[in-house]
């Protein structure tokens, strides 16, 4: 099928970029909804993008909400957590009645989604005896979790396990556990698509992330002495996040750290904190 897609870094349909640019509006997506090859839809949409011109379509098959992070506060009128959360949530409230929501059972604001939804709803979690992914799965529901080391679906009384983290790319030899997280989510928005189990193995096992595939977005370059990160982080979750690998990391730590320019004070201090329990030295730029 001709896959079309929208992202922080281009408009691409299959494998040929349309646009390059932090593409991920309402208007980005028209460009794909429109396009009469495109089969499959796989649209991000940012929360700026939502606020101005709301989403680009009236329903969808598969909402995806991974997290509700601090970020982006003090703009458009939203100063707290939970507006954020309201925002973000309409992508799981636009999910079709046979569709699935796939929500972060780990995140609160997240879990709490599926008492807005209209929709069939799948959880992902970290932790197999998360008590919402327990009680979902005593109901016959779907989930995904990270259980001995293997990233798994569980149906009813079903466990099928995909792969286990150290050897899925993108999760970087199973040290950054917020990749863990992310490859859970894709996995289950596939598999509650139907796609088939082979193609969502063979998908994370040969989908690497690097300058050309996801440039921005924990790209590792190995320069013989010492390794470069080089991370999009530009919050205090995606600094955590990115630090929860870090910490994993032998030998010392030197950050070459900074923020965006229209964050409140609070943010940028929260960034130099968590900065300070990650690396040795920091550089600020």
């Amino acid at each position: 099928q001709v896959v079309g897609y929208t992202t922080t870094d281009g408009i691409y349909i299959d494998e040929y970029l349309v646009e390059k640019g932090d593409n991920t509006g309402p208007y980005s997506a028209g460009v794909i909804l429109k396009d009469p090859t495109v089969e499959v839809a796989i649209l991000e949409s940012a929360r700026g993008g939502i606020l101005r011109s709301g989403l680009a379509f009236d329903s969808c098959d598969i909402g995806v909400v991974l997290n509700v992070a601090a970020d982006h506060l003090g703009i458009s009128d939203i100063d707290t957590i939970e507006q954020m959360a309201q925002v973000k949530g309409v992508v799981a409230e636009t999910v079709k009645a046979e569709g699935y929501a796939v929500l972060n059972a780990d995140d609160p604001l997240v879990a709490a989604m599926a008492q807005k939804v209209k929709c069939k709803v799948a959880y992902f979690s970290m932790n197999p005896d998360n008590p919402i992914i327990i009680d979902h799965i005593r109901r016959n529901g779907l989930a995904a979790v990270y259980e001995n080391g293997y990233l798994s679906i569980l149906e009813g009384q079903w466990t099928l396990r995909i792969e286990k983290a150290v050897n899925i790319p993108v999760t970087m030899g199973g040290m950054a556990p917020f990749m863990i997280a992310n490859a859970l989510a894709g996995c289950l928005a596939a598999f509650a698509q139907g796609v088939d189990i082979e193609l969502i193995r063979r998908g994370i096992r040969t989908f690497k992330p690097s300058a050309d595939q996801t440039p921005g977005r924990m790209n590792l370059f190995n320069l013989g002495d010492y390794h470069v990160l080089i991370d999009y982080a530009h919050n205090p979750h995606g600094y955590q996040a990115v630090g929860g690998f870090v910490r994993n990391w032998e030998g010392e730590r030197i950050g070459v750290v900074g923020g965006p320019g229209d964050r409140r004070d609070e943010d940028l201090l929260l960034l130099g904190q968590i900065s300070a329990q990650t690396f040795d030295r920091i550089i600020i730029k």
